[in-house]
């Protein structure tokens, strides 16, 4: 990626603006709506939503916008700045410190660059093409874990999952120690640092995973679809993060369905 370190600091001030958005607000004070998918938002999502596409706007006018809360922008464009405001959007509206800001660029389609942000816990995730992943000011790799017998797995809610992803993720999940549940983004980081070693979910939207696949890339790990494919863009779904590169192909066999 060109111009990394430009990109870099940029995605850090869009992270950094909606850091002091969602912090400006007293969590007991943000009431929330359903929208027609079913899923919740509040006005601070759309807030922090509004404000980084006006922010990226000013700074680079040619670069597309794909996010969560408004129709997508200029998506055809060589650069395309992927947002989840609030990922985790029921935690936050329901006073549970457990979100994040998911701020992913892609570009020729592909997801060079990740910031993770959780800004009750003031922890952020750096990671992309020629910029290891970082956690605050801390180098971190995912973990050196061969074997799908000592893998820890994280996966999503099983009220997210039909009945057939259910059956095979419990699988997957059944194979090491222990697994857990619903750890939503921070999973992805707990991949990226090497204190989980596959998280698996359904459902997810680009927005969901393109900063996630950018960060677990960059730190070792491989990120791909259930069957072994590459998240892009036009990807939607579900989805396979494992840290060591060895537990991939036995995790796809696993979820074959």
């Amino acid at each position: 990626m060109k111009d990394n370190d430009e990109m870099v600091k940029f995605a850090n001030e869009l992270a950094e603006l909606s850091r002091e958005i969602i912090l400006s607000h007293s969590i007991l004070d943000v009431n929330h709506v359903i929208k027609e998918d079913g899923s919740p938002v509040t006005p601070v999502d759309r807030q922090v939503e509004q404000r980084l596409r006006e922010h990226i706007e000013a700074r680079y006018p040619q670069h597309g916008v794909f996010g969560e809360e408004f129709p997508n922008h200029n998506v055809d464009s060589q650069r395309v700045w992927v947002i989840d405001p609030i990922d985790g959007t029921r935690q936050y509206a329901t006073g549970i410190p457990l979100y994040s800001t998911l701020i992913g660029l892609a570009e020729a389609g592909q997801f060079v660059l990740g910031v993770m942000d959780f800004p009750a816990t003031r922890d952020r995730w750096t990671g992309g093409r020629g910029y290891p992943t970082r956690w605050n000011d801390r180098a971190v790799t995912v973990s050196q874990c061969a074997r799908l017998g000592d893998a820890m797995v994280g996966r999503n809610e099983p009220e997210r999952c039909s009945a057939e992803e259910y059956k095979v993720s419990s699988a997957l999940a059944g194979t090491g120690p222990f697994s857990i549940c619903g750890a939503g983004s921070y999973g992805f980081a707990m991949v990226a640092s090497g204190k989980l070693d596959i998280v698996i979910d359904t459902g997810l939207d680009p927005f969901d995973f393109a900063a996630p696949v950018a960060i677990i890339e960059a730190a070792g790990g491989t990120a791909t679809d259930w069957s072994g494919q590459p998240l892009t863009l036009e990807h939607q779904g579900r989805t396979l993060f494992v840290g060591d590169s060895a537990l991939h192909g036995p995790a796809i066999e696993l979820l074959k369905m």
